[in-house]
């Protein structure tokens, strides 16, 4: 799951970047033109991608900082990594819940 929001926070700098230079968000177009937040989202899943094995529950809120960051800034630019990060979410959320054993039954 680390390189999964690897890619994510990676591929959330490049689309953020990408879409400012090509001029492919516009404010006509998409929800955001604000296209560094979208940089910064990136920045930070990719950091939460650092934390998984070390400190979940600090990637986890990273990585929902990303998320919205990531669709305030781009919009619909960034529903690719969003889902791989959601995705990891999922896995992070599972693994937080199961890690304790079955003693809540």
């Amino acid at each position: 799951m680390k390189n999964l929001a690897m890619i994510a926070g990676l591929l959330g700098i490049f689309v953020s970047l990408a879409a400012q230079l090509l001029t492919i968000n516009d404010d006509d177009y998409h929800f955001g033109n604000i296209w560094f937040m979208g940089v910064l989202g990136g920045i930070i899943g990719t950091w939460a991608a650092f934390l998984i094995n070390i400190n979940n529950k600090k990637a986890t809120i990273l990585l929902i900082i990303s998320l919205l960051l990531g669709f305030a800034g781009i919009g619909s630019l960034y529903s690719i990594s969003a889902f791989l990060q959601f995705i990891t979410l999922i896995y992070l959320a599972y693994k937080h819940f199961h890690a304790k054993g079955d003693n809540h039954k």
